[in-house]
């Protein structure tokens, strides 16, 4: 072993306990999308330990949620992407607040989503820096705070930043195996609201325009569509509506996941779905439908399968094993890898149950992918692989 990948080693199995702490931090401070102070300290606690070693900070400031951050460490412009997202799912008011060692697993809320890959990217980095290769990559670490609503208020940083790409690198969770991901489903999030007209319904059943019962017809009709084409899954997750069992309901509403594997099927879907709500199945009743947010499919390219190949190989070196994978889930991977970037995700550490309060990660893999990462920045920096 040459002696820059020891010098890169041994930096982060010296500061190993201190990178585990540093997620624990992270973890226990809760930075629910919509926790905007919360996830904003995220991202100071983040600057602290980076110390400007990226001095080029650009801030892409929010109301809502926590402000977009943008890290650069030169002025080039093509560059490769490190992605992270610092907010997670847990309310501040949910049971699930911190974090709990328990032997090799660390339970915590976003430990693998993606507070651990967060921690993956800074230490990565933070090596580099340390045996002065750092200078010898251009490089762009973007922050993001509302990955978990569908990047909705910082998709147009990545729509914009991906023009400039020679590759992305994603830090989110690792699959159980030792996943790293290569390629994933397209995404749409879809509200339907149904309106009827409500009444006590002492008046009796006649004429009845209930939003409820139009909204049964049409989460049916919908979720029908799971048969519709070859990788596309629909699920109707969230019901809301009516004021009580007294009154005929004016409107109800409901949230739909609608997931791709073929980038083409998406307007399909689409279509079907307008063609449902656009079909009144009660006299007095009206359906709206809004597109909440949408990635679009990320498909494996010959080039993300080099990058990959080059993975493998740095793992094996390691004694790591990696293991391709195609994930149904999204990221902001997808922005990237959609347009033709080299794009490959799941640099964080293996983890367990993300988005429930059983969310874990192996701890001993947080070291081992910290390790991957920076390696294969080096092989990019000796100018050994394909970016």
């Amino acid at each position: 072993m040459d002696k820059l990948k020891t010098e890169l080693i041994s930096f982060i199995d010296t500061r190993s306990q201190e990178q585990i702490q540093f997620v624990i931090d992270l973890c226990n401070q809760n930075s629910y999308t919509y926790h905007k102070e919360g996830t904003d300290r995220v991202a100071e606690m983040i600057f602290d330990r980076l110390d400007n070693i990226l001095p080029v900070h650009e801030v892409v400031e929010q109301d809502d949620v926590g402000h977009h951050h943008l890290l650069r460490n030169s002025s080039s412009p093509k560059a490769i992407y490190l992605l992270g997202h610092m907010d997670t799912v847990f309310p501040p008011d949910h049971i699930f607040q911190t974090c709990q060692l328990k032997g090799d697993m660390l339970n915590g809320p976003g430990t693998g989503d993606m507070k651990g890959g967060l921690a993956v990217i800074v230490y990565a980095l933070l090596a580099l820096k340390a045996v002065d290769l750092l200078d010898k990559l251009d490089l762009v670490f973007i922050l993001n705070a509302d990955e978990e609503i569908g990047s909705v208020t910082s998709r147009s940083i990545y729509l914009e930043e991906r023009r400039r790409a020679i590759a992305c690198l994603v830090a989110e969770c690792g699959g159980p195996r030792g996943e790293v991901v290569v390629s994933r489903n397209g995404k749409m999030g879809v509200r339907i609201d149904c309106f009827g007209q409500d009444r006590h319904v002492g008046l009796g059943p006649h004429r009845k325009a209930s939003a409820i019962l139009e909204l049964a017809e049409k989460v049916v009709a919908v979720e029908s569509l799971n048969d519709c084409l070859s990788g596309v899954t629909i699920n109707v997750g969230k019901i809301e509506g009516g004021l009580g069992p007294c009154t005929v309901p004016a409107h109800a509403s409901c949230l739909v996941d609608i997931r791709w594997t073929e980038q083409g099927h998406q307007d399909i879907v689409l279509n079907h779905i307008q063609d449902i709500v656009s079909q009144t199945v009660q006299h007095g009743c009206s359906t709206e439908m809004e597109v909440l947010n949408t990635r679009p499919a990320m498909p494996l390219t010959e080039t993300s399968e080099q990058l990959f190949t080059e993975i493998q190989r740095i793992g094996r070196n390691m004694g790591q094993d990696v293991i391709k994978e195609h994930r149904c889930g999204t990221s902001d991977a997808n922005f990237f890898g959609s347009i033709g970037v080299p794009a490959v995700d799941g640099f964080g550490p293996i983890c367990f149950q993300d988005h429930t309060a059983n969310e874990s990660i192996k701890l001993s893999s947080l070291k081992e992918r910290t390790h991957l990462l920076a390696l294969f920045l080096l092989a990019c920096a000796k100018n050994e692989i394909l970016v």
